[in-house]
């Protein structure tokens, strides 16, 4: 397996590179040249990678985080304080990030707050990591019930993606991963890509030789949006592209649908609303429709109605003067933010999408 050539990434915080290696050995070799760093860990990825870790872990500082909902929230950013605080860690101590979203956002909002700031370096893990989270400098923590209200901008120092890593998921974290590469291939993006996407994944699955190229090019179109709105004052917005529904069906649900694919339902409900809304053709929702019903439905532990997921979404950051910023397509590729008022509208079209052309199956 080839690495790809190294992405740049433009910020604010201090400009960082995106390096892809070929074997899990080369890239921890990498990180042994850093000097004296602690390390969060996804306590998984430790067990299943305990041979080519060991170097880098066994003289190390190492806390080990398991990787749910339930850990990402004000608990578990204390307990990250505390293991930098115990490991007499300083404001030139580096930290070494390891695992997917979920450590990531733990351990970041932790590494911005503690001395003001230590600079960290992410080893992202699952699909969703090494494709959309990794870069943007952005995370965020749960708080009760509602996900990610507690939130910071903070860049890594340098991001290091092996594939390899990918080999031990499962089908569904891989396939809830491709909801994000989904995302960002209709994003500010040229409508050849995510055809040349939906064609490679009807034909040669999940686990197919193009992976790495849709890995990068997810990350380019990222990047595009992020160095040109890095703190979310504008543009930046369109990145919560089937988000606010989609987080809505992951709180009500108690997270019961992957992240990935609770995102690729939203996306197709917006996708509705803008249908509904003659911003796109019948014949272009059913384009995207009809490639996520075949490949991102779920069975959800219970059916949602319209009402709670509407209500769901009035903690979304994205209200103003109460409307909801939706993100809707105005064509394949093309996003435009849309606010929308909590009326009767608005809901006669969520129970009508889930009522004809809903992605998700009832127990």
């Amino acid at each position: 397996m080839n690495s790809l050539p190294p992405l740049q990434i433009k910020s604010g915080q201090g400009d960082y590179s995106v390096d892809f290696f070929a074997t899990p050995a080369e890239l921890v070799a990498s990180l042994l040249r850093l000097e004296r760093p602690v390390i969060v860990a996804d306590r998984n990825v430790v067990r299943l990678y305990a041979e080519v870790l060991a170097p880098l872990l066994q003289s190390r500082p190492t806390l080990l985080v398991d990787a749910t909902e339930d850990t990402k929230n004000p608990v578990g950013v204390v307990q990250a304080w505390e293991f930098f605080q115990k490991s007499d860690a300083t404001k030139q101590t580096p930290v070494i990030v390891i695992g997917g979203g979920i450590i990531q956002d733990i351990a970041q909002f932790a590494a911005h707050n503690y001395y003001r700031g230590l600079r960290w370096s992410f080893v992202p893990t699952t699909l969703l990591a090494q494709a959309d989270s990794c870069i943007g400098a952005k995370c965020g923590v749960n708080l009760g019930a509602f996900k990610n209200q507690l939130g910071v901008f903070h860049s890594p120092a340098q991001v290091l993606i092996c594939q390899r890593f990918l080999e031990t998921l499962s089908d569904t974290e891989i396939r809830s991963g491709y909801g994000e590469i989904v995302k960002l291939h209709l994003t500010r993006s040229r409508p050849e890509l995510f055809a040349d996407l939906s064609a490679t994944i009807e034909t040669q699955g999940w686990r197919n030789p193009q992976l790495a190229r849709f890995i990068r090019q997810s990350l380019e179109v990222k990047k595009g949006v992020i160095e040109e709105d890095e703190y979310e004052r504008g543009l930046r917005r369109i990145l919560n592209y089937g988000h606010t529904f989609g987080h809505s069906l992951e709180a009500i649900t108690h997270h019961g649908i992957p992240h990935g694919m609770a995102i690729a339902w939203g996306m197709d409900l917006v996708n509705f609303i803008a249908w509904r809304k003659s911003l796109i053709t019948e014949q272009q929702f059913d384009a995207v429709h009809a490639f996520i019903r075949r490949n991102f439905s779920w069975r959800l532990p219970r059916l949602v109605g319209a009402e709670e997921l509407i209500a769901g979404t009035r903690r979304d950051k994205k209200i103003i003067d109460g409307k909801i910023n939706l993100i809707l397509p105005s064509q394949i590729g093309e996003l435009q933010i849309v606010p929308c008022a909590y009326d009767a509208e608005l809901t006669e079209a969520v129970s009508v999408y889930l009522n004809l052309y809903n992605v998700l199956v009832g127990p």
